[in-house]
């Protein structure tokens, strides 16, 4: 047997954790002797070193105490297996539930670039619904009804799409352009600047939608509000996307206009 000051020492732990552990009745001393030394045997070193192991994989206290006191009801062996299933388990919801933060955290983030301030009160309303959405790859994905009637090539097309509130480098460069077409919101649609970014922005689109124009325009009908209703992509109201409708429509007759000049 070794003193408390010894198993201290070999541990790499305080005589004062050691005391606390007797005092919460995880770890006993094997002998204490009248004038208060206390010892400790092989079987209590080795219960010291599975609860520091315990300890180093997450466990509380509280969990490694239930968990040695379990040993009394099934043989150590099973109940330490399914102790450490049921941890795996815990840490695979904490896992989810810190994706799922963080995907409402950048989709907030996204929707202040797009928008600013403006649409908080519509992400508080958004957000609860999306509890029970899976999420994948740290994202939830926008689910397509069958009513679309989607050849499987569109579908994986949509399926590939930059997504609010992913980490998706493309999504930085359209919300960029997303800002840029905020600012200039108050001045025309077919000033010059407008049709620079209007520009850019169908560019941009056609290339997501692997040059599916027709796609382009389903998938923007599809996301478009119908006037005074929520956002179906957020920071993407009615006023904005009319607006970009404006500019896109402009820019398109101009590159007719242009061509036809051509021929």
């Amino acid at each position: 047997m070794i003193l408390i000051g010894e198993l201290a020492k070999k541990t790499n732990i305080s005589k004062r954790t050691l005391h606390y552990y007797e005092q919460i009745e995880l770890l006993e001393p094997t002998l204490i002797t009248e004038n208060g030394y206390r010892y400790y045997d092989e079987n209590a070193i080795f219960r010291l070193q599975k609860i520091l192991l315990l300890k180093s994989i997450g466990y509380t206290l509280e969990q490694i105490k239930e968990l040695f006191q379990n040993q009394e009801n099934q043989g150590e062996h099973e109940n330490w297996i399914t102790s450490l299933n049921e941890q795996i388990e815990l840490i695979e919801q904490k896992k989810e539930e810190l994706s799922r933060m963080q995907y409402y955290l950048r989709s907030t983030i996204h929707t202040l670039q797009m928008n600013g301030m403006n649409n908080l009160e519509q992400l508080l309303q958004i957000i609860p619904k999306m509890k029970d959405r899976p999420l994948t790859e740290g994202i939830i994905r926008p689910e397509f009804g069958d009513e679309l009637q989607l050849s499987s090539r569109e579908m994986d097309i949509l399926n590939h799409l930059p997504i609010l509130g992913s980490n998706d480098p493309r999504m930085d460069e359209l919300l960029t352009i997303f800002q840029r077409v905020r600012c200039l919101m108050p001045s025309s649609p077919y000033s010059e600047a407008a049709q620079v970014i209007a520009r850019q922005l169908y560019e941009t689109a056609l290339e997501l939608f692997n040059g599916d124009e027709k796609l382009l325009n389903k998938y923007w009908e599809l996301i478009h509000p119908n006037d005074a209703s929520e956002p179906v992509v957020m920071g993407m109201d009615d006023e904005f996307m009319s607006y970009v409708d404006e500019m896109i429509s402009f820019f398109l007759k101009q590159r007719e206009h242009d061509a036809d000049e051509g021929d």
